[in-house]
């Protein structure tokens, strides 16, 4: 995934980067992904809700950029803390992997199996192999 700047990149150009058929339309999962790269952060649900069609145009696209807004970035990091710190037992800074597993597969937006194997895959570990949250708040931040 890229995430963009509005400063670095306009609404055109990130539509036709993930216009991945090239046929002038985003489909619910390139819209995703294009919201995202803009910096905006709704979950799949949102996405949903959001698209007008199962073909988003251009100009529906910009309609829908323009109307998401994303909490700042200083607010997400927080929230994003708080919830990590709930497992964090010891007060290490790190959450074993099997409880991230359960944490992404039960809670919140339900991630399935592949979506979780690949962001465990990707996750900053340790020594111990447990995943050191701050590292990976910074590394969901940048998808």
């Amino acid at each position: 995934f890229f995430r963009l700047d509005f400063r670095m990149a306009n609404a055109k150009e990130v539509f036709e980067l993930f216009d991945a058929d090239a046929d002038g339309k985003l489909n619910v999962e390139e819209l995703g992904r294009a919201l995202r790269a803009l910096g905006n952060t709704p979950t799949e649900k949102e996405v949903k809700g959001l698209a007008t069609s199962e073909s988003i145009s251009y100009d529906e696209f910009k309609q829908i950029a323009a109307s998401c807004k994303s909490p700042p970035d200083s607010q997400l990091v927080g929230e994003l803390r708080d919830s990590f710190m709930v497992f964090d037992r010891e007060n290490a800074g790190c959450i074993p992997e099997p409880e991230m597993r359960f944490v992404l597969s039960n809670m919140g937006e339900i991630l399935s199996d592949t979506e979780v194997d690949q962001i465990l895959k990707d996750a900053p570990k340790n020594k111990d192999g447990e995943i050191v949250f701050e590292a990976m708040i910074k590394m969901l931040l940048a998808m």
